[in-house]
């Protein structure tokens, strides 16, 4: 009996001694650059771009809102969270078949991965949908009804809740996360991040400043999630200097 009582505590201790090995180069997150550079965007996409955009959405090419309206659920969460599942217990009935430990340890690192990327975006998820509820925001679909500046807070009615714009905070978490892993592609990766970001303004359904917004969020997110693994030193690792959490990968495989 004592030895079950003892399993979940040391479980603990050993989290804690991996955060304590690493206390001297933890690093801060800068979010008051990061709040300050988000907060300006979605107030220039706000007061720029959301009106034009608004009243033009409707006249767009059908080809393009058709294209659009096919890839944009790619940023719903249920989407996202099936398919890092699908990968996580793939990772993990491979590794139980797995007889070589270097090849189990490339297995638990990759399960990491998808653990870091599904905490990013489900956290993401989270607040931007309680954010959206508190404040309200009409959609562009009633833009002709009630504008740009319409608002009616803790209102569970679709066409209120525009602000910020949930499937682009799940698409900012996503593709920032697989930016941070893989940084080799980070452009490309940002670049298919902002497109279907605009897939949300392109079917009328949310303004720039949402989408600007949304995607903030998540980059964020999944910005200071690696932050807080790489203090446990999983997945993500930070150099005496203090700098950007850098993936591990190169070193574990």
């Amino acid at each position: 009996m004592s030895g079950a009582v003892d399993r979940k505590p040391s479980f603990w201790n050993y989290l804690r001694k991996r955060y304590e090995t690493r206390r001297t180069i933890h690093r801060r997150v800068p979010w008051k650059g990061f709040v300050f550079t988000a907060i300006n965007a979605v107030a220039i996409a706000f007061f720029v771009f959301d009106r034009p955009l608004g009243q033009a959405a409707k006249d767009l090419a059908p080809r393009l809102i058709t294209v659009a309206g096919d890839i944009t659920d790619i940023g719903r969460l249920a989407w996202i969270l099936a398919g890092l599942c699908t990968i996580f217990a793939t990772s993990y009935l491979v590794r139980r078949r797995l007889w070589k430990v270097r090849r189990q340890f490339r297995m638990i690192y990759f399960g990491q991965m998808t653990a870091y990327v599904g905490l990013s975006v489900l956290s993401t998820s989270i607040v931007a949908n309680v954010l959206k509820f508190a404040i309200g925001r009409a959609r562009p679909l009633i833009y002709e009804q009630e504008g740009i500046f319409s608002f009616a807070p803790f209102n569970a009615d679709f066409l209120h809740q525009s602000f910020p714009s949930g499937h682009s905070a799940n698409i900012g978490a996503l593709f920032v996360a697989l930016a941070l892993l893989f940084p080799r592609f980070r452009l490309g990766f940002i670049g298919i991040g902002l497109w279907l970001g605009a897939t949300r303004v392109i079917i009328g359904v949310h303004y720039p400043s949402d989408v600007v917004a949304g995607l903030a969020l998540g980059a964020w997110f999944a910005f200071a999630t690696s932050v807080l693994f790489a203090r446990f030193g999983l997945v993500f690792s930070i150099d005496r200097d203090g700098g950007w959490p850098t993936p591990r990968l190169s070193r574990l495989l």
